[in-house]
């Protein structure tokens, strides 16, 4: 009996070691893009503190009484809990398999216009990692494609005080873009708005309507695990010939970013499963 104590003392030791790093990944990503103090507070990120209490909790429990809390619950609330977890579980796994499987093509893909989404600013005013990720990819084709033209999109998030579009466009021209080529589009705070508006911006620079602009062939740069959602979105808005260009994410931000999309995902399905949008006519009004 020894040797079992033993190895549930160093499990539970591990629940406490895993739930302090899921505490530390927090602090990490909050140093890696800060935001002013309410952006900071009402961060999404703090879903790993959040992990991390509950971890440490399970461990400390399990050393104190020598079983885990699951075993001290009675039964109807420990099989109500399972079965939670359980959907939850399957929910997430179905959603990922989507989320990993975008349409994608390469550089040398010809296109008419180019949307580049928008994916964070810190309180300075500076773009991120992933964001800058997304700018090198979108140069990069934009040099290829010279008759291209490019919108940018993203407005000012709660709780921040800088659009993120004009940081773009300026990151953009410093890599050797016209900025005769680049287009603003500076209100959008979703992947929604950010097609939406795009499309107003496209039809007012080309010169074509709303309609001809959906049928145009566009290329859209965004990081690989947002890439899915967005082309899923731009089809219900009713772009007819959608190509994603997958920028990479830093592996610092992999593990986080994948559990938001899967959350985004999961609150897009039920979106539209209970309203019906985003739909095509919600664009052109």
């Amino acid at each position: 009996m020894g040797w079992k104590n033993c190895l549930k003392k160093i499990y539970s030791l591990l629940l406490i070691i895993l739930g302090l790093l899921s505490i530390f990944y927090d602090g990490i990503l909050i140093l890696l893009n800060p935001g002013t103090f309410l952006d900071n507070v009402f961060s999404f990120t703090h879903i790993w503190i959040i992990l991390g209490i509950l971890l440490i909790f399970a461990g400390i429990f399990r050393l104190r009484y020598g079983v885990s809390f699951f075993k001290k619950m009675k039964p109807i609330p420990r099989l109500t809990t399972v079965s939670l977890f359980t959907i939850i579980g399957i929910i997430s796994v179905i959603n990922l398999i989507f989320i990993l499987t975008p349409k994608t093509v390469g550089y040398e893909e010809d296109s008419e216009q180019l949307i580049l989404l928008g994916g964070g600013i810190d309180k300075d005013g500076n773009l991120p990692s992933s964001v800058q990720s997304r700018v090198d990819v979108a140069a990069k084709y934009l040099l290829t494609h010279e008759d291209v033209i490019c919108v940018v999109t993203g407005g000012t998030l709660m709780w921040l005080p800088y659009p993120e579009a004009p940081a773009i466009k300026k990151s953009l021209i410093e890599k050797g873009i016209a900025p005769e080529r680049i287009f603003l589009e500076d209100k959008a705070k979703d992947t929604i708005e950010n097609l939406k508006f795009s499309c107003a911006v496209l039809s007012d620079v080309r010169g074509i309507s709303a309609e001809e602009v959906l049928k145009s062939k566009t290329v859209i740069v965004t990081s690989r695990f947002h890439l899915r959602r967005a082309e899923r979105i731009a089809k219900r808005l009713g772009y007819k010939n959608i190509y994603g260009l997958p920028a990479k994410c830093p592996a610092v931000y992999i593990l986080h970013d994948y559990v938001r999309e899967i959350c985004a995902y999961v609150k897009l399905n039920l979106r539209i499963l209970f309203t019906g949008e985003p739909s095509e006519y919600k664009i052109f009004s």
